[in-house]
């Protein structure tokens, strides 16, 4: 895959033959249960259920497709930052601004184990190596490997090889984690090779998210200063960069340890499920579709007005996306003419 033309970047695009089966359209709310902001959303590996997570100290299960609140969790002394699904459904862990990281029986609602090693607040977690292990990153620099197998609440492995906060985690079906931070750098890390990758963007660059395209030949990051790059993961070469969305202020506190008080945006961008089109939450409420090879903007939705939209995220098997913002708010978005296929 070349480096992709840079297009026009200008304008909004509004619906074309190419964009009509993007998530544009409307299909659910999920509102009402969030009391504040909803810091990520993220479906199950299925795609049957949503998760949610807020400044409330709470993370949401819902049923996506008809807007039905499931299960309310609590537990966490501060914001929920994270929450992910084990692939069968049986299990999830979460992170948050108390430093904590949990792991949790679904039907129960009960912790299962809390484990403890971060030295501040904690940014990302997901399940990898067949949901064996919890990976956990935070604010202390630092990426923890838990064994979800036994019963040992401190880290099987500890990483500690970036300058500035980690923010966000990708797990690629390889058995590789990688981790991206605002010093800027991405780092990749073989659990079974005991190899390590690093690229980097540079400390001007602050990353925010990272996510892996279908094929996981390319990595897409989401920067501070309103761009999407799309990154060759065999030999880091920047393949396109996106813009047209805001992603500038106030999106990170560069210290350690967080100012509670605060609010901060941590935009997220992703690939389509095809790999088709990219797409970025923007701080002014947007979210905006890129195509992948052109960088032309495809479509924008107004899914947050007058809000954040945090965070996003792909139906592992239908043309629909989740958005959710600063609003308090989750909205599940499907193709223009494809209501039926819910």
């Amino acid at each position: 895959m070349g480096p992709a033309p840079r297009g026009d970047r200008g304008g909004v695009a509004g619906p074309s033959p190419a964009s009509r089966a993007l998530p544009t359209e409307l299909h659910a709310t999920m509102g009402g249960a969030h009391e504040g902001p909803i810091l990520a959303v993220r479906f199950s590996v299925s795609g049957a259920y949503l998760l949610t997570c807020g400044k409330d100290r709470t993370f949401r299960l819902w049923n996506p497709f008809k807007g039905a609140l499931i299960k309310t969790y609590t537990g966490h002394a501060h914001e929920v930052r994270d929450v992910s699904c084990a692939r069968d459904n049986a299990k999830m862990t979460t992170g948050g601004g108390d430093k904590q990281v949990f792991l949790w029986d679904v039907a129960t609602g009960q912790k299962i184990r809390r484990f403890r090693g971060h030295d501040a607040a904690v940014n990302a977690v997901s399940f990898a190596a067949d949901d064996q292990v919890v990976v956990s990153a935070g604010y202390d620099r630092a990426v923890k490997f838990w064994d979800v197998r036994s019963n040992s609440i401190d880290a099987i492995q500890s990483v500690c090889a970036w300058k500035d906060s980690v923010t966000s985690l990708a797990i690629t079906r390889n058995h590789c984690v990688t981790a991206a931070s605002v010093d800027g750098s991405i780092r990749t890390m073989d659990l079974r090779a005991g190899r390590a990758t690093a690229d980097a963007l540079g400390s001007e660059h602050p990353i925010t998210s990272v996510r892996a395209s279908g094929d996981e030949r390319c990595f897409l990051l989401s920067v501070l200063g309103g761009r999407c790059v799309l990154l060759d993961r065999g030999d880091g070469d920047v393949l396109a960069e996106y813009r047209g969305h805001v992603h500038d202020e106030g999106a990170f506190v560069f210290t350690l340890v967080p100012i509670r008080p605060r609010w901060r945006v941590s935009v997220e961008s992703r690939l389509t499920r095809d790999d088709s089109h990219v797409a970025s939450g923007s701080e002014d409420g947007k979210v905006v579709f890129w195509d992948l090879v052109e960088a032309n903007i495809a479509a924008t939705i107004d899914a947050h007005p007058g809000k954040a939209c945090v965070s996003l995220a792909m139906h592992p098997t239908k043309d629909a996306m989740a958005t959710c913002g600063t609003d308090g708010v989750a909205r599940l978005w499907g193709p223009t003419a494809g209501r039926g296929v819910f």
